[in-house]
This record gives C-alpha cells, sequence and structure tokens, in this order.
C-alpha cells in the first residue's frame, strides 16, 4: 500500500513536471514573442527618431545658413539699419552704419541715437522722433550725421515699427523702430549746387535784363539830351558874349553833360559803354593811383597791397578801370566805417575754364583762357545774403538814396571788358571783390590816340547832306546845326525815304548823317543800300548807343564817323571835318 501511495505520489509528480515544463515552454515561446514585438517596436521608434534627428540637424543646417545669410546681408547692406526702442536707444546696428559713422559695434549699441548727429539737427530728431516712431509709414526724416573721423554727412531716414526679441532676450512684445540710414550728401551737394547754378542763371538774366532796359533808356534819353544840349550850344553861339543869359545857357549846357554822363553810367551798366581800349599793365595802373586811394578813404582804414608780379597786360580801358578800383575801395572803406579796418588789394593771374567761371561768377559766357584778376577785401561790416543778391542792381544802397548806380556800373565796366566778377562776404567778416579781366595775347597792342575837345567855331563847310533821323526835334535841330556851318541840308524821316531822296540827288550829296534805330528800315540796313548804289558816299553813324557798340558792326565797311547823341556844335564839327577831309 505504501508501495502504491508512493507510486501514485511519483506519477502525480512527474505529471505536475511535465505540465509545468510545458507550460513553461508555452510562457517562454509567449515571452518570445512578444519580446520579438518589443524589440521591433524599438527599432522602428528608433528609426523614426533617427529620420526626426537627420531632419532636424538639416533644418537646423539651413536655419544656420538661413541666420547667416541674414546677418550678412544686414550687415553689408549698402545702406544703413538701426534698430531702435521708444526713447531712440540703439538696440541693433548693422556694421554699414558703423563704417558710416568711424565707430564700433560697442560703442554705439546702447546709446542714444541723437548723439550721432549735429546740434540743431538733433534738436529736431528729439522733438519729432516719438510720432515718427509711432507712424513712421510715408514720413522721413533727413539730418547731419557725424562721423567720428571725417567730415559728417546728409542722411535720409525712414522707419518701420516691428517686433521681435533680439538676440537671447525674453520677447516683451514691446514695438521697436527699424531705422534705415541712405547717405545723401552727393545727391545734395549735387541739388544745391543745382540750386546755386539756378540762382546764378536768375540773377545773371534779371541782370541782363536790367542791362538792357539801361541801354534802351539811356539810348532814348540821348535823344532827348540831343535836343537839350544842342539848341542849348546854338543858343550859346548866337548869343552876344555880354548877354545875361548866357549864364542860364551855361548852366543849362553843364547840367545835360551831367545827365549824359548818367546815361554813360547806364551804358556802363549794360555793357555797352564807350571804352578807349589800351594795353594796361593792372600793378602799374594801381601804383599810380594808391596816393588818391589813400587820400580817399577813412582815416581808420589801413591799405595793404598784395601784387602780383609779373603780370601779364590786359585789353581796357584805364579810366573804366580806374573807376572799378575806386568803387570797390571806396564801398571797402563805407564797409569799415568808423571802426577801423584793413582794405587790401591784390592782383594775380588764373587760368580759367569757361565752366569754372560760369559756376563762380557773374559773366557774360566768356571763354576759357588766362586772366588777369584784381581783388578788394575788407574787415569791415560785411553783407548777408539778401544785400548780396541786390548789390548789382542801379541805385540799391544800404547808406541812403541818391547814391547813382554804384556796383551796377562796375558790373557793366567789367562785362563790357569781357569780364568776370565774384563777391564773398559774410556779415561781421568783411566782404571781396574778386574782377577777372581777360589777359591780353601780346604785349604789343595798339594805343589808338584821342583827338581831344577842340574848339571849331569859325570852321564852314560847303556841299549838301542828307540828315537821316525819325525824331522830328532831332532832324529840326540837326538842320539848324548844319546851316549854320554853311550846309545846304535834305532831310529823310527813315532809311525809305532816304534811299529815295539819295537815288535822286546823289550827285548834289556829299555826305548822309544817318541814325541807327529807325522803323520800317534801320541804319544799318539802309547803309548797306547806300554804298550799294554808291559804294564812295561818305556816311556818318548817329546813335545813343556808344561808339564801342556801333563801330564793330561796320567793321571793314569803310564808315566815315560816329556821331554819338547828345551832341554840342562843336562836337559836330569835329565829325564833320575828321569825315569830309579824309582821303
Amino acid at each position: 500500500m505504501a508501495q502504491d501511495d508512493q507510486d501514485a505520489a511519483k506519477l502525480l509528480r512527474e505529471k505536475a513536471e511535465a505540465d509545468a515544463a510545458r507550460r513553461r515552454q508555452e510562457l517562454v515561446a509567449l515571452a518570445g514573442e512578444q519580446s520579438s514585438k518589443l524589440i521591433h517596436e524599438l527599432q522602428v521608434h528608433q528609426i523614426e527618431l533617427e529620420i526626426q534627428n537627420e531632419e532636424l540637424r538639416r533644418v537646423m543646417t539651413e536655419l544656420e545658413q538661413s541666420r547667416n545669410q541674414f546677418s550678412l546681408l544686414f550687415h553689408q547692406a549698402p545702406i544703413g539699419y538701426l534698430v531702435l526702442n521708444d526713447v531712440g536707444l540703439i538696440q541693433e546696428i548693422n556694421e554699414t552704419f558703423c563704417r558710416m559713422v568711424s565707430r564700433t559695434r560697442d560703442q554705439l549699441m546702447g546709446s542714444p541715437f541723437s548723439e550721432c548727429m549735429e546740434g540743431d539737427d538733433r534738436g529736431v530728431f528729439l522733438a519729432r522722433y516719438r510720432a515718427f516712431f509711432m507712424a513712421p509709414a510715408g514720413k522721413s526724416l533727413e539730418a547731419l550725421i557725424l562721423r567720428a573721423q571725417g567730415p559728417a554727412f546728409f542722411a535720409h531716414m525712414e522707419g518701420a515699427v516691428i517686433r521681435l526679441t533680439l538676440g537671447r532676450r525674453p520677447a516683451t512684445n514691446a514695438p521697436l523702430l527699424l531705422l534705415s540710414v541712405t547717405d545723401i550728401t552727393e545727391r545734395k551737394w549735387a541739388e544745391e549746387k543745382r540750386l546755386q547754378m539756378e540762382r546764378q542763371m536768375q540773377q545773371t538774366q534779371k541782370l541782363e535784363s536790367l542791362g538792357v532796359l539801361a541801354g534802351g533808356i539811356a539810348h532814348d534819353f540821348n535823344n532827348l539830351l540831343t535836343i537839350i544840349l544842342g539848341n542849348a550850344s546854338l543858343a550859346l553861339d548866337e548869343m552876344p558874349p555880354a548877354s545875361p543869359a548866357r549864364d542860364s545857357l551855361k548852366a543849362i549846357e553843364a547840367t545835360s553833360l551831367r545827365a549824359a554822363e548818367l546815361c554813360r553810367q547806364m551804358l556802363a551798366y549794360s555793357g555797352k559803354g564807350r571804352f578807349v581800349i589800351e594795353n594796361i599793365r593792372m600793378n602799374d595802373l594801381i601804383g599810380e593811383m594808391i596816393s588818391l586811394l589813400k587820400a580817399s578813404i577813412s582815416k581808420k582804414a589801413i591799405l595793404n597791397l598784395n601784387l602780383k608780379e609779373p603780370l601779364p597786360p590786359l585789353r581796357g580801358d584805364p579810366s573804366q578801370i580806374r573807376q572799378v578800383l575806386m568803387n570797390l575801395v571806396f564801398n571797402a572803406s563805407e564797409a569799415i566805417g568808423e571802426h577801423g579796418g584793413v582794405i587790401t588789394i591784390s592782383t594775380g593771374m588764373m587760368e580759367c575754364s569757361s565752366r569754372d567761371i560760369s559756376e563762380i561768377y557773374l559773366d557774360d559766357n566768356l571763354t576759357e583762357g588766362l586772366y588777369v584778376w584784381l581783388e578788394v577785401s575788407d574787415t569791415g561790416c560785411g553783407m548777408d545774403h539778401e544785400t548780396q543778391r541786390r548789390i548789382f542792381e542801379p541805385f540799391f544802397t544800404t547808406k541812403f538814396t541818391g547814391r547813382g548806380l554804384g556796383l551796377s556800373a562796375v558790373l557793366g565796366i567789367v562785362r563790357g571788358h569781357k569780364g568776370a566778377l565774384t563777391v564773398y562776404s559774410e556779415p561781421g567778416r568783411g566782404t571781396t571783390f574778386k574782377v577777372l579781366f581777360p589777359a591780353a595775347e601780346n604785349d604789343k597792342l595798339p594805343v589808338p590816340q584821342s583827338s581831344g575837345s577842340v574848339q571849331h567855331s569859325d570852321w564852314k563847310g560847303a556841299g549838301t547832306i542828307l540828315l537821316v533821323d525819325d525824331e522830328e526835334s532831332v532832324r529840326s535841330l540837326g538842320n539848324r546845326m548844319l546851316e549854320r556851318l554853311g550846309f545846304k541840308v535834305l532831310i529823310a524821316v527813315d532809311g525809305q525815304h532816304a534811299l529815295e531822296i539819295f537815288r535822286e540827288l546823289r550827285n548834289e550829296i556829299v555826305l548822309v548823317i544817318l541814325d541807327l534805330t529807325m522803323p520800317y528800315m534801320d541804319g544799318e540796313e539802309t547803309f548797306r543800300e547806300l554804298r550799294r548804289i554808291d559804294p564812295k558816299i561818305r556816311v556818318i553813324m548817329s546813335s545813343g548807343y556808344t561808339e564801342s557798340e556801333i563801330t564793330p558792326r561796320f567793321a571793314g565797311k569803310r564808315l566815315s564817323g560816329f556821331l554819338q547823341k547828345p551832341y554840342t556844335l562843336d562836337t559836330l564839327i569835329q565829325c564833320l571835318r575828321d569825315a569830309l577831309e579824309r582821303r
């Protein structure tokens, strides 16, 4: 029994062990399968992570490249960029702006942007910045930006409001101003140069118009003076020496001559004055005048000379050049006044292009070449811009009325000599006038001899003279003068009328006195027709304009003489004798 129980127990144990082994095998099989799945899942996740990591590395690489490209573009942009906060402190800046102002990034970061500006512009920027920061769209700022080294530059600035995180600082979502800065110095200079040239052109055109007006007035006024002066001359010639009316007539004659001098000044202003061209040594002319100049200026003014030697000669009228020098020195003396100061007369020579002259000087389309310059500077009160703009206007003065043409006559003389003039002045710091005269081509220029004024009241002529003038009063006066001298006179009211008379009576006419300015047919055209009919006919041209303006138009055409209005009986006699006695 005991044996049976043992056997039963043994079988049970074997069965149990076999069942446990089977179950263990089942568990092992089950565990293996799950493990494989887990391992597979892990492998899949690992691969996914590797792929994600690769994508992340690629994205990070691209981001780094983009950041580097952005940084390169930001820092190497052709214009300056700054990021400012609401109080104008620099939060970010590119290298371009650093180079613009010759400063480092460390010097600029965190500093007020206004410190980069000139004083006046700094105040304007600070006053406008808040409004500009709040709404910069469509607005711009311009200011003069300082450099740590070198001159300041003009900048044009535009802005945009942005929100971003700068560096590793946490985002505050506070608005910032992205400011672009462009150097517009060259554009400003070009614009200022253009405006300066426009102002100069306007001034030149204004002066030219005034010159034309002055010349026209002088011409017409000379016609009137011809009547006054001519009749006074005739009356004096007819009146007994003991007549009490002679003094009155002499006063009329003297006043008429003064009026004629004013006309000559107006013609000088218009650049059409009479010049006796000679070879002039500028330094010699100044030396001859130095005693007169010292005696004429303020006793508290010191006159200094700074004359360059040697200088080439110039072609001009010595009396007119002296007038230029006297006017400039007198103006300098008045500017100094009773406070004391220094007047300096300087000379020199310079080679100029026409472009250089046109940009700086008041000129009349001058040609390039060698110029002799005269400079008169003073340490007086100076002039503001408005005064400088008007000083060449006729009768303009800062002193008192009735001063005459003054600097306008100076300008006219300079223009008449084909020269140029400029002025530099600053209130409280004095004034400098600089005049250019074209240098003579050589030192052997002819010096014409002046005939002077000679009395010829006993001279008489013979023959028939054709007097042509559209002014009835001038014709009447001329007729009386010519008859007084023994001539038979034919009268023509214009060029066409003169040609009709000349064709009919050419054999009787010994000379024609021809007015230059007439309606229908002017003197120049009439002269050509007269010479075409009879090449040997003597013609005297008469005009209110000056000889230097008229005679070049008749060069080589054998004009017999020029009679400038107004004229006296003696002047007429001299002109007739020169024309009729010339072979």
